[in-house]
């Protein structure tokens, strides 16, 4: 064990790059530490054409890198070996052998498995999410009684259940769409004031995406079964 670390930090400058000779040479670029996100084709959803991600961590100390890459667990090994000179990346990690290029805050190379060589992309990022630091929007459509972030629901047999919750609102951050019983305020409800006001009581269909616990409205309108 002693011995495989020692290879982990090895300086940089020490590295003459033999094993990297199948990589194309590039420009010296910016230093290999920092949080990776590599992406390559998932070999077990072939079909599917799915995306595997893994995360490489590279830290320095002293002048010798030392590098993690995260297992099927998601938690961050020692990766059993890793070397870098003037912009080139060679990685192990178990049975998984990495050969990249470093330029700016991307890499690009193969990862060879006992399966298959496959492409490889990365970037650098600042967290530990496999989607990225800003992970892509998930913008979809939710319908629930529009109605009050406390008081809920009008009874059902309200004679006006738009009234009912009007009257109780203080604030047009009052307005809350009640899914299954629980109430989920939102980011921007002063945009749509108007449409809240007028559909207070009614089913409603709200397109937007969750920031946090609340629901941005990018679009509100009645619900097509709506019948009051």
């Amino acid at each position: 064990m002693a011995k495989a670390t020692a290879r982990r930090l090895v300086p940089a400058a020490a590295l003459l790059g033999l094993t990297l000779s199948g990589i194309p040479g590039v420009a010296q670029t910016t230093g290999p530490v920092g949080m990776w996100n590599l992406e390559t084709r998932n070999l077990a959803e072939r079909a599917t054409g799915g995306v595997r991600n893994v995360l490489l961590r590279i830290q320095e100390t002293d002048g010798r890198f030392h590098a993690q890459m995260t297992s099927p667990r998601s938690t961050f090994l020692d990766v059993r070996d890793f070397e870098y000179q003037d912009g080139r990346m060679r990685v192990i990690f178990g049975s998984y052998s990495y050969l990249l290029e470093l330029e700016g805050d991307q890499l690009t190379g193969t990862m060879t498995s006992p399966v298959d060589t496959l492409s490889v992309r990365g970037r650098r990022q600042q967290g530990t999410m496999y989607a990225g630091d800003t992970p892509e929007e998930y913008v979809s459509t939710r319908t629930g009684m529009l109605g009050h972030r406390t008081r809920l629901e009008p009874p059902e047999d309200e004679t006006d259940p738009g009234d009912w919750v009007r009257s109780r609102v203080q604030s047009v951050d009052d307005y809350a769409l009640i899914l299954r019983g629980i109430p989920v305020s939102f980011t921007n409800p002063e945009e749509h004031e108007r449409q809240l006001t007028e559909l207070a009581g009614r089913r409603v269909s709200v397109t937007g995406a969750w920031i946090g616990a609340r629901y941005r409205i990018d679009a509100i309108e009645a619900a097509s079964e709506d019948t009051r």
